[in-house]
């Protein structure tokens, strides 16, 4: 379907009346029924946003792609609008959209709108042809503009695509899922400075044998490094969810509006969730609004960030710093009341999405939880610190007790498990629960529960925040704490050896285990990239990586993935492999560094559980 057939004078506009997402789908709707393209309108734009529920076609730039295929579309066409002032689509980066194109197909052809989306997309990754477009003075240019397309051919890649569309998810769960990207992007930035402020803190504390602050010497010296740290990290914590949320101007208001609701008005980390979010949606509203031409490049570096940074302090001063402070203080209160009869229920709780996805969403819900707590409430990481370890641990030795039940690659797995597990790093569970999630997934969660109960039993106290036996030297109550540590690997091991069967693996296994998987290196060679990233940088990213890199070798397909991790980007995506490849896969659980690179090239977006489980359907 050649895509000049389908774009006719009438059905164009180049001043669209709308003001919001609502007036735009019931311009360009009108547009086609008035030129004999529909059959019913209102079925149609009913259509329509059944299609915008699966996922909101505002895309980057200022372009909107609405579309449907609908009984109710009597000939295929294609309405163009142009707003002169932009409209709030909702699109992903937060600006106006401004351009739009309305797809009608008829039900039932199912290549019709792929076809035309692909020949669209040829167009607007052209350099400077969307300014052409919005400058055309007539419908006449605009038309010659858009139908001067060639047809798209089985080796032409489009730049948008349905077959590449995420699962199908409510307009509600997408808020959350993004939401949940920007508190973790802010917490993957906090937690050095907690761990380092806390460690040394801690080591200062004990090694003075004086249960106090040292006042004087290098001791003192190095309790005022972990204090810096523990009085930066809520300021780091805020400032990086509002710049995942509206980028480099988000920073200024975030970090100066964390720091004064916690300084002034001890909000604790609360409050710096609170700020962050406040402040990085405050910026990014302010982006919208279109500066003059003479303005715009002092946007980012002053306007912005001053504005910004104004209306997200005053906010805190005379809004919300006094009511934050009242939560914080009653969750305290609530939490001190905890620590007598309430322990067991807590504990169970918090051992349980502490072991529950080993370093993920949930993980680090329950450690986010606990690590900003421990200047005041340590005894939670007394708990939290054995749940952290007990996954790997539990895992590890589960393969030493129980070897016929485990595949060869997991019983080396089981030896990495056990160092992971003795330095906190919940992760190294995953390999285990990735190969088979319904008998280990609960297996290291009962252990979570016992591990984290006990320590909370014992009155365990870990002035550090982080997990593992790397921290006994900063636990009051160490006894405990190991016994917290076995009594929950012991569950995990005792309930997953009870829940799996012997394993018997053929030659063919021991064959495919024994390749070495790797990722494209070069550029412009790989026919399907990946980034993956993960909140704490280590584990999730490299598992995921090491997962997609496996089912491309074993389908034959080549592979480039990079990886941002705690040391930063590595083997980074340059242009020359995005106008390579046919696809990119973001396996990510917060927020993906500079995603401007890869508008031009369809994306299937999941997170890093998703791409270690499913990662051979992720590539065919």
């Amino acid at each position: 379907m050649n895509i000049t057939n389908l774009i006719e004078p009438e059905i164009i506009c180049l001043d669209l009346k709308a003001q919001t997402k609502d007036e735009v789908l019931k311009e360009l709707v009108e547009l086609l029924n008035n030129a004999g393209k529909l059959s019913d309108k209102k079925q149609y734009l009913a259509d329509v946003w059944k299609r915008e529920e699966i996922g909101n076609t505002g895309f980057e730039d200022g372009i909107a792609i609405p579309h449907a295929k609908s009984k109710s579309v009597a000939k295929p066409a294609v309405a163009v609008g142009i707003s002169r002032t932009g409209i709030d689509y909702g699109a992903e980066d937060g600006e106006l959209s401004d351009v739009f194109f309305m797809l009608a197909s008829p039900d039932g052809d199912d290549n019709h709108h792929i076809e035309v989306l692909a020949q669209i997309s040829n167009k607007l990754i052209e350099d400077g042809f969307i300014t052409k477009l919005k400058s055309a003075k007539t419908v006449e240019q605009a038309r010659a503009m858009l139908t001067d397309m060639p047809s798209t051919t089985s080796s032409q890649q489009p730049a948008i695509s349905e077959d590449f569309s995420p699962a199908p998810k409510s307009q509600w769960k997408q808020n959350l899922g993004r939401a949940k990207e920007h508190l973790l992007f802010g917490t993957s930035h906090m937690i050095p400075f907690i761990v380092a402020g806390g460690v040394l803190l801690s080591l200062s504390v004990m090694i003075s044998g004086q249960g106090a602050v040292p006042e004087g010497g290098i001791l003192a010296d190095i309790a005022k490094m972990g204090i810096a740290g523990l009085t930066l990290f809520t300021a780091v914590l805020g400032g990086y969810i509002a710049y995942s949320i509206a980028d480099k101007p988000g920073l200024a208001p975030g970090m100066i509006g964390s720091w004064i609701a916690v300084s002034q008005y001890s909000t604790g980390f609360l409050g710096a969730i609170v700020v962050g979010f406040f402040a990085g949606f405050v910026v990014r509203t302010l982006k919208k609004i279109k500066l003059p031409d003479s303005m715009s490049s002092l946007g980012s570096i002053f306007i912005y960030p001053l504005v910004g940074t104004f209306i997200t302090c005053g906010a805190v001063m005379w809004l919300i710093g006094s009511p934050i402070a009242h939560a914080m203080t009653a969750m305290n209160g609530w939490l001190a009341g905890m620590a007598g009869s309430g322990k067991v229920l807590l504990g169970s709780i918090l051992g349980a999405m502490t072991a529950f996805d080993m370093g993920g969403p949930i993980n680090k819900v329950a450690t986010l939880f606990a690590q900003t707590q421990v200047d005041t409430q340590p005894w939670l990481m007394g708990g939290v610190g054995i749940a952290i370890c007990t996954p790997p641990l539990g895992m590890a030795l589960a393969t030493f007790l129980a070897p016929k039940k485990f595949k060869r690659d997991e019983l080396e797995a089981g030896k990495a498990a056990g160092i992971m597990g003795m330095i906190g790093i919940s992760e190294g569970a995953i390999p285990f629960a990735a190969a088979d999630p319904a008998r280990v997934i609960p297996a290291i969660v009962a252990g979570g529960i016992v591990g984290n109960v006990t320590g909370f039993i014992f009155h365990v106290i870990n002035h550090a925040p982080w997990g593992g036996w790397i921290v006994l030297p900063v636990v009051d109550g160490k006894i405990g704490y190991i016994v917290g540590t076995i009594a929950g690997s012991l569950t995990t091991a005792l309930v997953v050896i009870f829940l799996k069967k012997v394993v018997n693996e053929d030659d063919e296994y021991e064959l495919e285990n024994t390749q070495v998987y790797s990722s494209v290196q070069g550029e412009g060679e790989a026919d399907i990239l990946a980034i993956t990233s993960c909140p704490s940088g280590v584990a999730h990213t490299f598992l995921a990586a090491k997962s997609l890199e496996k089912a491309a070798h074993l389908l034959g397909i080549k592979i480039k993935v990079e990886t941002q991790g705690a040391n930063g980007i590595s083997n980074r995506i340059t242009p020359k492999d995005v106008e390579n490849a046919k696809f990119i896969i973001f396996a990510h659980d917060v927020a993906i560094k500079e995603p401007e690179r890869f508008k031009n090239i369809p994306q299937r977006d999941v997170s890093t559980k998703e791409a270690m489980r499913n990662a051979a359907a992720l590539l065919q």
